[in-house]
């Protein structure tokens, strides 16, 4: 979960920067402006990595802007919490991220993600 959300990061930071109409929430986003900034960063530079198409990039958007919500709320609402119970309720999200994100991607595009996550976890290492 960390390593990957570690190789998320870096890759962002090594995006360009957004534009100013990326910024924007459309309609039926109810997700604070902070997350909706995050997952479009993530998402591009996914993309670039692995290449989406249209249609999955839109869809891998989604699933980034869930993710990052879920995972907001869980570290305030676990706050408190003990270590285990918060690390095994982010391990879970983490987990439902990855499968819905593997699910949606081709089998190319699917090597070149795992790729992508190990060499950021070799690199992390």
């Amino acid at each position: 979960m960390l390593h990957l959300l570690a190789a998320a990061c870096l890759t962002a930071s090594l995006a360009t920067a957004l534009p100013a109409a990326a910024s924007t929430q459309g309609p039926g986003e109810d997700y604070p402006k902070a997350v909706v900034l995050r997952a479009t960063t993530l998402t591009r530079a996914l993309a670039q990595r692995i290449h989406l198409n249209e249609g999955q990039y839109v869809q891998v958007r989604r699933i980034h802007l869930r993710y990052l919500n879920e995972r907001h709320e869980l570290e305030i609402n676990l706050a408190g919490a003990p270590a285990a119970e918060r690390d095994e309720k982010l391990a879970a999200s983490q987990c439902a991220y990855e499968q819905a994100l593997t699910a949606l991607l081709q089998p190319v595009q699917r090597v070149a993600y795992q790729q992508l996550r190990a060499s950021f976890t070799a690199h992390r290492l």
